[in-house]
């Protein structure tokens, strides 16, 4: 959730960046920094980042795991035997080798 004491001025962070830096640290946050009353970027603390970027690993392995169930459930899967020694063939290989 953005709240508006995370809004700051691009200038005023400029001014004092280790102090806006420091607070980030300390507060694990993130700050949204304006340019003429536009939002133009957002600094946040590593812990921050660190947890963003689990979360959305996470989504990308559920969502592959969705897409895998949604393609059993419609019958697009292949025997994983068949699968092998299509692919054993196709390469002139002889299975299990």
């Amino acid at each position: 959730m953005i709240r508006t004491d995370c809004i700051r001025k691009l200038s005023d962070f400029r001014t004092d960046a280790s102090g806006h830096l420091r607070r980030l640290e300390e507060l694990g946050g993130v700050e949204i920094l304006t340019v003429n009353g536009e939002a133009k970027g957002v600094v946040m603390s590593p812990r921050v980042f660190d947890e963003l970027a689990e979360k959305a690993h996470q989504a990308d392995i559920t969502a592959a795991i969705l897409r895998g169930m949604a393609d059993a459930r419609a019958g697009r899967t292949v025997d994983a035997v068949a699968a092998m020694d299509a692919l054993a063939a196709k390469h002139g290989l002889s299975p299990g080798s």
